[in-house]
C-alpha cells in the first residue's frame, strides 16, 4: 500500500476501474476479513458527500501546509531541517512519528492528540514529497495508477481462465506497540542494515497491520482505564469485528459473511440472489447497494491515527519489563507484559508470528508454596536461537550468528509441608511470580551477584572439613550423591535421617502413608511420606513403627499384610510380671545394661542398687552426687531396670532444664534403646502435633488443636522429656496422665514452695519421686526443707519446728540427728571419694587493678555524676539504683555504660577497635596475656560472665586476637547450645576458648576437654560458681583444672568475695549418709579448722564442697 496522502489526487482514476482496485487494494486475500472502526452515522454522510464533491469538481483540493495549520490553530511551528541521513532512516511514518511527536510536543505542551496527528500527517506529508530518494509526489501518484491497471487486467484475464487454487492468507505477526521513552539502544544488534527501505517499510505496515490483540487465550482483557470496553466479537480467523454475530434476513448464527461498510451479516442462502460462495475482495450488503454506501480506502495518515487510538485503549505496559525502558515492545497476548525483542532470553532475531506468549506466562508453577531459600547459583543459559539470513544476502555468505542467552539464576527451596528430600531447584522468574515478597527479601539480604559458598561436608569453615569430605566420598558413594545434591548446599544430614514413624494413614487407593519426625528437627516439621519412597533405613523404622504399635494396641486392623507376615523380632517389650527382687543387689553390670556397649563405675552401680532399694521401699529420694559424677546416666538405668525386670512400664515423666534436653535425649539412646522416648519442647504447634501423635495410638484420644486437653487412652510413650515451663503451661494434658516415676534434673529448681512449679507438680499424680541436684543446699535449711517437703509431704510439713529443732546445727547431736533424717532420702558422693586418681582443680584468686578510665567511671558513679555517665543523645540511660551492679559493670568494662560505648573506636564493621577496647579494661590486658602464654602451653579455655554483653565484648576482643570460639548464653536454644558443645568437644577442634554466661552455661553441659577456667567476674550466688567450673572438672577430664577467678583490686568486688562465706550447712549434705573413714576425717579436719576461725578472711565459697581445692592467693 502506498503510504503517501498524495494518493487521493488519483481517486478518481481509481474509481474507472471499478471494485478490482478496491480488491487488489486489500492487504489480505478473498475471504479474509480486516478489522474496521466503527464510525459514527453524521460522519460516514459528511465523508460520502466530500467524496461527491470531489469528483464532481474533478479539481484537486488545495491542501494546507503544516504551517499555515499551526498559525490557524496558535501554535508555534517546528521548522526543523532535514539531512540526507534523516531522509535514509526515517523510511516509514511510524518511525517518522517517533522522530518529530517529541519535537512537536516541546514547543507545544498542551497541544490536543488530534491537533498533533494531523499536523504529524501533514509533516509526513511534506517529508515524503521532499525525499530525493523517493522521487516526487506525481511519479508516486503515477506508480499506483500503473499498479492499479496492471490489476485490473489480471481480475478481467482472471475471469476467462480456470479459477486458480486460493492463496493462503497472510501470517499474522505477534502485537507490538510502542511504549513511553525513548528506545534503548540495542536495536542496532539485529543487523537489518542490508535490507532496503521498501522492504523495512512492509515489514512495518504489516507490524502495523496486524497488532490486533487475540483472544484465543481465554484470558480476557481488563479495561483499566473506568469505562467500559467495546464489545468484540470473535471470528473464526481470529480477528476482532464491530458486526453482529447472526444473519440479518433469519436472525440466526452460523457460517456468515460480514458487509464491509456496515456491521450487518448474512448467510449466502439467505441474499437474494443466493450465491454459492462468498465473495472476493471487499463486498457491500444489499442494504449499503441501496443506500449508496461505498467501501472508502484510508489513507496512511488516518491509519497511523487508527493506531494511536488503539495504543490509548491498550492495557499493555508502557515500558519493557526487564530493562524498564520504553521503545517498540513485544507484547504478550495473555497478560498486559511488554518486552523488548533484545531483552529476552535468549533475544529473538524479529517479531514472532502468530500468537506469541511472555516467559511469565510460560513458566511453569511450583509443586508446591516455598518455606525458604537454601541457596542460589547461575544457572546454564538457555539454547541460542539461529537468526535468518537476509533476503537478499549471497549464498556464499555465512549466516549470522546465532541470538546466545544469558545464563540466569536458580534457587534451592524448601517447599512447606514436605521433607528436605524433596528440595528442587526452580528459576528467578518462578520465585518472583509466586512468592515476590520472599524473592525480595533475600535480594536485600544477600549478594545476588556471587553465589554463597558451598558447604562442602556439612562441616563448617575448618580447613580439613574438605579432605575429611573426599575421604566419605571415597568410601561411600551415596554419601557423595546426597552431598552433590544436597548437603553442599547447606541442608544437614541429619534433616534428612528418619528419627521415627508417628503416625500412618491410608488413600483411597490403598498406598500407605507415614508420618515422619526427622532427627534435629522439630515436630512441626514432620512430614508425610509415601510408603514407597526411597529414604534410607524406611523399612526399618516402619517395622520399628508397627512393633511398637503391636505392644501396646496388641491387634492392629490397619496392619499391612506384608508387616504382618514378618517376626516380631525387635525391640524387647517389658515382661508382664517381675523378674526379679529389686532390694537385692546388683554385684556386677546387669546384662540389659551390657549390652548397650556401656560400662558403668562402680559407684555407679552402688547407686542404682540404692535407687532400686527406696523404690521398693517407697521412698522418694535426692540424688545429690556432686556435679561430674553421671548422675543422668544412673538415673536412666534405673528407670530401665524398671522396666526390664517386669516392674512397671511406665510411663515415666523427666523435667529438665531446656539446655540439657538434647543431652538427656542422647543419653536414653545410649544407655536405654528399647525405651520410646518422646521430647516433649517447642512450640505450640509442635506440642500439638506431639499430643495428637505420640501420646496414643488412638486418634481421639487427645482432642485436636493447640489448645493441650486431657488425655483418654492408653499411653504410647514410656519416656516423657520435658522442661519446667512446660510442666505449668501445659499441665491439664500432663497432669491426666499417672505417672510411674517423675525426675526432676537440677532440683534447686524447687527449693521455694511457693513458685508455679513446685505448686503444679504437687497436682500431678505421681507414685515415685527422684530429685536430682548437684547443690541441694545453697543458702539455708528452710531451702532444704521445701526439696523434703516435696519428697514426702505427709512427714515433711512443718517449717517452723523443722527450723527449731536444729537451729544450733553446730552441735554434735544435731548434726548426727539431721544425718539420720536425711539419710534413708539423699544419696551424696564426692569426686574425691570416688576416683583417687581424679584430676585436682585449684583455684586461683587474681587480684587486678583498674584501667585509668575505670578509675574515671568508678568516681563518676560514686559521686552520682549523671551528666557525665549518659549521653546526650538519649537512649539508654544510667539511673544508678543499683550502684553495686554499676560498680561491678565499672569493674568489668567501662564500655558497659552507654556513654563510653557511643564515644569508643569501632571498625567498619562495627566491631570495637581492639587495642582500645583491652586497654580500656585492666581485666582484658591480664587476659590478653594469660591466653596467649595458655595457647603457647596447649590448654583450651572456659571463660565465664554473668553479663551477655560482657560476653560481647569479650567476643570482639577474642576476634582481634584471633582465636576461635563458641558461646553459649541464655539466648541461645538447645539444639543451637549441643551443636556448639559438640564443635568444642570434637577431636581436634581448632575453637581455643569457650564464652558462656555463669546462669545458662553452668547446668547439664560436659566441656572436659577444657582445663582452664577464667571467672570473669563472680556470680552473686557462688553455687552458680561451681556450677559453672564444673563443666571442666568432670569424668573425663585427663589434666588438672585451674580456675582463674578475677577480682578487681580495692573495689566492691573485694568486698564482695571476701565477705561471703560458706556456713557449715553444706558440710552436713556431704556427710547425709556415711562416708568412707578418709572422708569423715577430711570432713571433721574442716570443720575443726572453720571453727577455730582460720582462713576466715580469704576463704572462698567455693572451698566447702571438695577438700581439694588449694587456694592461692598474690
Amino acid at each position: 500500500s502506498v503510504q503517501d496522502s498524495d494518493v487521493e489526487r488519483n481517486s478518481d482514476r481509481e474509481r474507472d476501474y471499478g471494485e478490482n482496485s478496491d480488491s487488489a487494494a486489500s492487504d489480505y486475500g478473498s475471504g479474509e476479513k480486516k478489522k474496521k472502526k466503527k464510525h459514527k452515522e453524521k460522519k460516514e454522510r459528511k465523508t460520502k458527500k466530500k467524496k461527491k464533491d470531489d469528483v464532481s469538481s474533478q479539481q484537486p483540493l488545495e491542501q494546507k501546509t503544516s504551517a499555515q495549520l499551526a498559525k490557524e490553530w496558535g501554535l508555534e511551528d517546528v521548522d526543523h531541517t532535514f539531512t540526507e541521513e534523516d531522509y535514509r532512516e526515517l523510511t516509514n511514518y511510524k518511525a517518522f512519528s517517533q522522530f518529530m511527536r517529541p519535537m512537536i510536543a516541546k514547543k507545544n505542551p498542551k497541544i490536543p492528540m488530534s491537533k498533533m496527528m494531523t499536523i504529524l500527517g501533514v509533516k509526513w506529508r511534506e517529508f515524503s514529497s521532499n525525499n530525493p530518494f523517493k522521487g516526487n509526489a506525481a511519479a508516486v501518484a503515477a506508480a499506483a495508477a500503473a499498479a492499479a491497471i496492471a490489476v485490473a487486467e489480471q481480475v478481467s484475464a482472471a475471469t476467462a481462465s480456470p479459477e486458480p487454487p486460493p492463496q493462503p492468507p497472510p501470517i499474522r505477526k505477534a502485537k507490538t506497540k510502542e511504549g513511553k521513552g525513548q528506545p534503548p539502544n540495542g536495536d542496532h544488534l539485529f543487523c537489518y542494515d542490508d535490507v532496503d527501505d521498501d522492504e523495512s517499510e512492509q515489514e512495518d505496515s504489516s507490524v502495523h497491520s496486524s497488532s490486533v490483540r487475540s483472544d484465543s487465550s481465554g484470558r480476557v482483557k481488563k479495561n483499566k482505564r473506568g469505562r467500559p470496553a467495546k464489545k468484540k466479537k470473535k471470528k473464526g480467523d481470529g480477528y476482532e469485528t464491530d458486526h453482529q454475530d447472526y444473519c440479518e434476513v433469519c436472525q440466526q448464527g452460523g457460517e456468515i459473511i460480514l458487509c464491509d461498510t456496515c456491521p450487518r451479516a448474512y448467510h449466502l442462502v439467505c441474499l437474494e440472489p443466493e450465491l454459492d460462495k462468498a465473495p472476493e475482495g471487499k463486498w457491500s450488503c444489499p442494504h449499503c447497494e441501496k443506500e449508496g454506501i461505498q467501501w472508502e480506502a484510508k489513507d496512511d495518515d488516518f491509519e497511523d491515527f487508527e493506531e494511536d487510538s488503539e495504543d490509548r485503549d491498550d492495557d499493555h505496559m508502557e515500558f519493557c519489563r526487564v530493562c524498564k525502558d520504553g521503545g517498540e515492545l513485544l507484547c504478550c497476548d495473555t497478560c498486559t507484559s511488554s518486552y523488548h525483542i533484545h531483552c529476552l532470553n535468549p533475544p529473538l532475531p524479529e517479531i514472532p508470528n502468530g500468537e506469541w506468549l511472555c516467559p511469565r506466562c510460560l513458566s511453569q508453577p511450583i509443586k508446591g508454596r516455598v518455606q525458604k531459600i537454601l541457596h542460589w547459583r547461575w544457572g546454564e543459559p538457555p539454547s541460542p536461537i539461529p537468526v535468518p539470513p537476509p533476503p537478499d544476502a549471497p549464498p556464499d555468505v555465512p549466516p549470522p550468528p546465532p541470538m546466545k542467552g544469558r545464563p540466569e539464576r536458580e534457587f534451592f527451596v524448601k517447599l512447606v509441608g514436605q521433607s528436605y528430600w524433596h528440595c528442587t531447584w526452580i528459576t528467578e522468574l518462578q520465585l518472583e511470580i509466586f512468592h515476590s515478597v520472599m524473592y525480595r527479601n533475600y535480594q536485600r539480604k544477600t549478594d545476588m551477584d556471587e553465589p554463597p559458598s558451598l558447604d562442602y561436608g556439612s562441616g563448617g569453615e575448618e580447613e580439613n572439613s574438605v579432605g575429611k569430605s573426599e575421604k566419605r566420598r571415597a568410601k561411600d558413594p551415596q554419601f557423595a550423591i546426597l552431598e552433590d545434591k544436597y548437603y553442599k548446599y547447606g541442608i544437614k544430614p541429619e534433616w534428612m535421617m528418619i528419627h521415627r514413624i508417628i503416625n500412618h494413614s491410608l488413600d483411597k487407593k490403598g498406598v500407605y502413608h507415614y508420618l515422619v519426625k526427622w532427627r534435629d528437627l522439630t515436630y512441626d516439621q514432620c512430614t508425610w511420606e509415601r510408603d514407597d519412597m526411597t529414604i534410607p533405613d524406611f523399612a526399618i523404622y516402619k517395622a520399628s513403627y508397627w512393633r511398637h504399635r503391636d505392644a501396646i494396641m496388641k491387634e492392629d486392623p490397619d496392619k499391612p499384610r506384608k508387616m504382618r507376615t514378618k517376626s516380631a523380632e525387635g525391640e524387647e517389650e517389658s515382661p508382664p510380671s517381675p523378674l526379679t527382687d529389686p532390694t537385692i543387689k546388683y554385684e556386677e553390670q546387669p546384662d540389659f545394661v551390657t549390652a548397650t556397649g556401656g560400662t558403668l563405675h562402680m559407684y555407679q552401680l552402688e547407686g542404682l542398687n540404692w535407687l532400686r532399694f527406696s523404690w521398693a521401699q517407697g521412698t522418694d529420694t535426692i540424688l545429690a552426687d556432686e556435679m561430674g559424677l553421671g548422675k543422668t546416666i544412673q538415673t536412666i538405668v534405673f528407670l530401665y531396670s524398671l522396666f526390664k525386670e517386669g516392674h512397671t512400664k511406665g510411663p515415666f515423666l523427666v523435667s529438665a532444664p531446656l539446655s540439657t534436653i538434647i543431652n538427656w535425649e542422647r543419653e536414653f539412646e545410649m544407655w536405654a534403646p528399647d525405651f520410646y522416648v518422646v521430647t516433649y519442647t517447642g512450640d505450640k504447634d509442635s506440642r500439638a502435633i506431639i499430643r495428637e501423635n505420640e501420646f496414643s495410638f488412638d486418634d481421639t484420644a487427645v482432642k485436636g488443636g493447640k489448645k493441650a486437653f486431657k488425655l483418654r487412652a492408653p499411653i504410647k510413650f514410656h519416656v516423657l522429656l520435658t522442661s519446667y515451663e512446660l510442666v505449668t503451661i501445659d499441665q491439664t494434658a500432663l497432669k491426666s496422665i499417672d505417672w510411674a516415676c517423675l525426675v526432676v534434673d537440677e532440683a534447686h529448681r524447687l527449693k521455694n514452695n511457693q513458685s508455679k512449679f513446685f505448686r503444679r507438680l504437687n497436682d500431678y499424680k505421681i507414685d515415685y519421686k527422684l530429685l536430682l541436684t548437684g547443690t541441694p543446699l545453697q543458702n539455708n535449711l528452710e531451702e532444704l526443707f521445701h526439696l523434703l517437703n516435696f519428697l514426702t509431704p505427709n512427714r515433711f510439713n512443718n517449717l517452723e519446728g523443722f527450723l527449731e529443732e536444729f537451729a544450733d546445727i553446730s552441735k554434735e547431736d544435731q548434726i548426727k540427728k539431721l544425718h539420720d533424717l536425711l539419710g534413708p532420702h539423699m544419696l551424696r558422693r564426692l569426686k574425691a571419694d570416688v576416683f583417687k586418681n581424679m584430676p585436682a582443680k585449684t583455684e586461683l584468686i587474681v587480684r587486678v587493678e583498674l584501667s585509668p578510665m575505670q578509675k574515671k567511671y568508678y568516681k563518676l558513679i560514686l559521686t552520682k555524676n549523671f551528666e557525665a555517665l549518659n549521653s546526650k543523645g538519649g537512649g539508654n540511660q544510667v539511673s544508678l539504683l543499683n550502684i553495686m551492679m554499676d560498680l561491678k559493670k565499672c569493674c568489668n568494662h567501662p564500655y558497659l555504660f552507654p556513654v563510653a560505648s557511643m564515644e569508643a573506636q569501632k571498625t567498619p564493621s562495627g566491631a570495637y577497635e581492639g587495642s582500645a577496647l583491652t586497654k580500656a579494661s585492666g581485666k582484658l590486658m591480664l587476659l590478653q596475656k594469660m591466653l596467649r602464654k595458655l595457647k603457647e602451653q596447649g590448654h583450651r579455655v572456659l571463660v565465664f560472665s554473668q553479663m551477655t554483653k560482657m560476653l560481647d565484648l569479650l567476643e570482639d576482643f577474642l576476634d582481634h586476637e584471633g582465636y576461635k570460639y563458641e558461646r553459649i548464653d541464655g539466648g541461645i536454644t538447645g539444639a543451637l547450645r549441643q551443636e556448639a558443645i559438640d564443635r568444642f568437644n570434637a577431636p581436634g577442634a581448632c575453637q581455643f576458648c569457650f564464652l558462656l554466661s555463669t546462669r545458662a552455661g553452668g547446668l547439664g553441659i560436659n566441656l572436659a576437654t577444657a582445663d582452664t577456667v577464667i571467672i570473669f567476674d563472680s556470680d552473686w550466688n557462688p553455687h552458680n560458681d561451681i556450677q559453672a567450673f564444673s563443666r571442666a572438672h568432670r569424668i573425663g577430664q585427663a589434666n588438672k583444672v585451674m580456675i582463674y577467678r578475677f577480682v578487681t583490686r580495692a573495689s566492691v568486688e573485694e568486698r564482695i568475695t571476701q565477705s561471703v562465706r560458706f556456713s557449715v550447712y553444706a558440710a552436713l549434705v556431704r556427710a547425709s549418709r556415711t562416708v568412707p573413714p578418709a572422708s569423715a576425717h577430711s570432713h571433721r579436719r574442716h570443720v575443726a579448722r572453720q571453727e577455730k576461725g582460720q582462713n576466715k578472711a580469704c576463704m572462698s565459697s567455693l572451698a566447702v564442697l571438695t577438700d581439694t581445692l588449694h587456694f592461692q592467693f598474690d
